[in-house]
């Protein structure tokens, strides 16, 4: 990584048209780059989620939701760095819980390793080592969710994280 290039882009970086001032002008990131560049959807429904965690909805936890959709979850003690904040789940523990694949537990094995990819590769923050549950119960169906505009998410994402890395301090 080099990381002149990326302090040098940062600097250039505007937050308020979502380009890069470069001397020859101009240069904004698009959909069709994001298409290109990484090979994913960018047309569909949205990559948004629906409230189906709590109190009279599809699950009453989130652990509840990776019960069901992941197969297990671990002891909030070992997930979580705030045990009061059961939304995020460790990349490592999400990674290391699925060594022995059966055929009985495939489609879970896939949810894990979206759910890896979208909190290493495509929607990471800045632990470098978590992933907000939200995206989950979007992959409940997986025939589904290979239809969603996740293109859009992850250019929003990247915009954002942009100019949270711009913004003075």
């Amino acid at each position: 990584m080099d990381h002149h290039l990326l302090t040098a882009l940062f600097e250039r970086w505007s937050q308020q048209t979502n380009t890069f001032h470069l001397p020859v002008g101009e240069m904004s990131i698009t959909l069709q780059d994001v298409s290109m560049i990484l090979g994913i959807q960018i047309d569909g429904p949205s990559f948004v989620g629906h409230p189906v965690v709590g109190s009279g909805r599809r699950w009453l936890s989130w652990p509840d939701c990776c019960d069901d959709l992941l197969g297990q979850h671990p002891d909030p003690y070992v997930l979580y760095h705030d045990p009061f904040n059961s939304r995020q789940r460790s990349l490592r523990w999400a990674r290391d819980s699925y060594i022995d694949l059966s055929e009985m537990d495939f489609w879970r094995h896939v949810r894990a390793y979206i759910l890896f990819l979208l909190g290493c590769h495509l929607l990471p923050d800045t632990s470098g080592s978590e992933i907000h549950l939200q995206y989950l119960p979007l992959m409940e169906d997986i025939a589904i969710f290979r239809t969603y505009f996740l293109g859009g998410a992850v250019l929003a994402h990247l915009y954002r994280e942009l100019s949270e890395a711009t913004r003075p301090k």
